[in-house]
């Protein structure tokens, strides 16, 4: 028996997701229930999910600001 849901997803993210799957041999439906076999196999995400700490929070916030940072016009002028 299967069960029918909806999915809301960024337009663009889907797109370049599906030509993804695509190169994989499989449809959107099918890449999902991938998903969700391997969750149900690792009773948990198939992948690393974590909290940004502090100090990359303030360096993002920093980059965004463009507070405390260098830029280099090339490689060389970095190194």
């Amino acid at each position: 028996m299967k069960t029918q849901t909806n999915l809301c997803a960024e337009e663009t993210l889907y797109k370049e997701a599906k030509k993804v799957f695509a190169k994989f041999g499989i449809s959107f439906d099918d890449a999902v229930n991938i998903f969700l076999t391997k969750v149900t196999m690792e009773e948990g995400f198939p992948f690393d999910l974590n909290i940004p700490s502090k100090e990359l929070e303030k360096r993002a916030s920093n980059l965004e600001n463009d507070r405390n940072t260098q830029k280099y016009k090339t490689a060389n002028e970095l190194f």
